[in-house]
Order: C-alpha cells, then sequence, then structure tokens
C-alpha cells in the first residue's frame, strides 16, 4: 500500500502546549479502522519512536530525548514530515487511512512546528523564496528545520537561513542537510564556476565541458520527445547563425533514454553544433533528479544555461531572446 501524507497543517485542530517535560513522548487515542503502528523517525530513517495503535485507540509511546528537528511521523501507511522536541506531543481524533482527508485529528505539543507552516511559501517552486522577515524569530533548530520543510531552490533564501544557525548549533540532521543544500545552489547561481561534464558524441567520443574553456557555450538540455525543447533549438538555430564566431560555442545534451531515439532526433534537426548524449537519461519524477539535473539544478525541459569564457555560469533557465542577450553580455 502507498504511503499518505497526512497534510497535518490542512487537518488539525490546534490544542494547547503540553509543555513540562523535557522529553518527547506521543500518547492519546486515535480511533482507527483497524490496528495500526505509530513511527517516528529521523531524516537518516532510523525509527525514534513506536507503539500500536489498537482498536480501542489508546496509545502512548515511551519517553525519548531528542534533538529539536525534523522527524517522520507515520500513523500506519500515513505520514507527515513535522518538527519536533523533546516535549509531550498528544493526538486525538479520528484517523482514515485510506482517505486521509476525512480524517479529524487534534494535536497538542507542535506549536512551533505551526509557527513553520506560516513561513513555508506557496507558488510555483521555482518561484519560491523565504520572506527575510523570518531572520531574528527563529531559534537555530527551527531555521533549519524550515530549509528543509521548504526545500525552496533559492540561494538567498537558504543563505539566510544558515546563517541564523551558529556553527555550534549545526548538530542536527537538517542543518547537516542545509549546509551541503547551501553549498549545491552556491554552485549552482550566477557568477558560480559551471559544474564540468562528460558525455557522449554522435561519433562515440567523450567530451566535456572543460575543453571548451576560453569560449561563451549555451548549454541546452533537451530530449526527443520534448516539443518545446525541439523548437526551442530551432530558435536557436536562428541565434547560432547570426552570432556564431570562434568565441561561441552551442551544446545541446539529450536526456533521452534511447540512443536510438537521440540519434533520430539528430537526422531530423541536423543542427550544426555539438550534440551529446546522457545515458542516465530523464528521472521518472522530481524527488530521484539526474547527476547532470542535480549539478545545474533544473527539474524540467528546455533549460538552458550560458557560460563564460572562464567557466562561470552567467545566466540560468533562459529562453528565445534571452539566449542572445545573455551572449552578447558575455562579449562585452
Amino acid at each position: 500500500m502507498s504511503r499518505k501524507n497526512l497534510m497535518i497543517m490542512l487537518l488539525l485542530l490546534c490544542g494547547i502546549s503540553a509543555w513540562g517535560s523535557s522529553a518527547l513522548q506521543i500518547s492519546g487515542k486515535v480511533r482507527v479502522l483497524k490496528p495500526i503502528t505509530l513511527l517516528v523517525k529521523d531524516l537518516n530513517d532510523n525509527i525514534i519512536l513506536s507503539c500500536p495503535i489498537n482498536k480501542d485507540g489508546v496509545f502512548s509511546t515511551e519517553e525519548k530525548n531528542i534533538i529539536p528537528d525534523v522527524y517522520t511521523l507515520f500513523l500506519g501507511n500515513v505520514e507527515q514530515n513535522i518538527y519536533l522536541e523533546s516535549c509531550p506531543v498528544t493526538i486525538n481524533g479520528y484517523l482514515d487511512e485510506q482517505n486521509p482527508e476525512q480524517s479529524s485529528l487534534t494535536f497538542t505539543g507542535i506549536d512551533r512546528f505551526l509557527t513553520l507552516q506560516e513561513y513555508i511559501p506557496t507558488g510555483r517552486k521555482k518561484d519560491q523564496i523565504i520572506d527575510p522577515a523570518v531572520k531574528g524569530k527563529l531559534t537555530p533548530s527551527m531555521a533549519a528545520a524550515l530549509a528543509y520543510l521548504a526545500d525552496v531552490p533559492d540561494y538567498a533564501s537558504n543563505k539566510l537561513l544558515l546563517d541564523m544557525i551558529p556553527e555550534e548549533n549545526r548538530n542536527s540532521l537538517s542543518a547537516a542537510w542545509l549546509v551541503k543544500w547551501v553549498n549545491t545552489l552556491f554552485h549552482r547561481s550566477s557568477g558560480a564556476m559551471a559544474p564540468d561534464f562528460t558525455f557522449t558524441d554522435a561519433d562515440g567520443k567523450t567530451v566535456s565541458l572543460k575543453d571548451f574553456r576560453g569560449k561563451i557555450v549555451v548549454l541546452d538540455f533537451c530530449a526527443s520527445w520534448c516539443g518545446p525543447c525541439r523548437k526551442e533549438m530551432r530558435h536557436m538555430l536562428t541565434i547560432y547563425n547570426e552570432l556564431k564566431a570562434n568565441d561561441l560555442e552551442f551544446i545541446s545534451i539529450s536526456l533521452d533514454d534511447s540512443e536510438v531515439k537521440w540519434r533520430k532526433m539528430l537526422e531530423e534537426e541536423n543542427l550544426p553544433w555539438v550534440m551529446l548524449w546522457d545515458k542516465e537519461g530523464f528521472p521518472s519524477n522530481d524527488k530521484t533528479p539526474s547527476q547532470i539535473q542535480t549539478a545545474y539544478g533544473f527539474y524540467t525541459i528546455p533549460f538552458l544555461a550560458i557560460i563564460d569564457k572562464e567557466g562561470k555560469i552567467i545566466a540560468r533557465n533562459v529562453r528565445g531572446e534571452q539566449v542572445r542577450e545573455a551572449i552578447m553580455n558575455a562579449r562585452n
């Protein structure tokens, strides 16, 4: 059975915090259709707490001292990432595993998790940022948790949260994740060195980005099945013919899962620039991006990046006339 998200922020009726203890203990009474298991796991998938919830619904875990951090709460097959501290939590009400939206649950002891929900942005992920007004309003562990729960791709937002966490307070798993995430985003940002890669061209020769140092490079990530990619290629051809010179190189990297499909696209488009194939292909979901996607920070195609003669990224996710503008800026 697939796991379903509890969507606590939509379902819960907030109760009064149950402070007064220095350990996490989850207890309460939850009506269930069949016996289930309550689990709390850390971000490394280690079980922190566990107890059964039988048909009478009454349950209580043992007490556990924990590092304030993001954990995953499982109620049977239903799960929710949640910020927890060493204090009691109660859960009462009704749980429908098959249709979590039909559940009615009351929580206490998670006030700080609810506070974090107020700062998680909505809208398209690529446009999301963390409100700078959050500065000074969260504990270090809450700042790390917010970064993990929000998972926004904006470098400045994540750097803001990381700067709110002193070095000596970066002992939680979410803080360790944030340190790595900020480093990754820095290397994707404009002005950062473009990650190197090595792929195969149509003649079977291996080609690396570093081979083109000293030239402006237009990187185009595409696939044969992507209609907008093919359309963008044809627009790029116009720009290529107008601006081609010894200081400029276009490189299209196909994320096709089939070499045959990739080669068919090469024949149909007949483009005059470097055409490469990433054998890893395009992932089935954005939770498991490919290595090149992770390196350059994109989840959809077409995705174009412009790299200057020093190997630095000067423009990301550009299309159409933005490509021409970025090339001209790199030449000035």
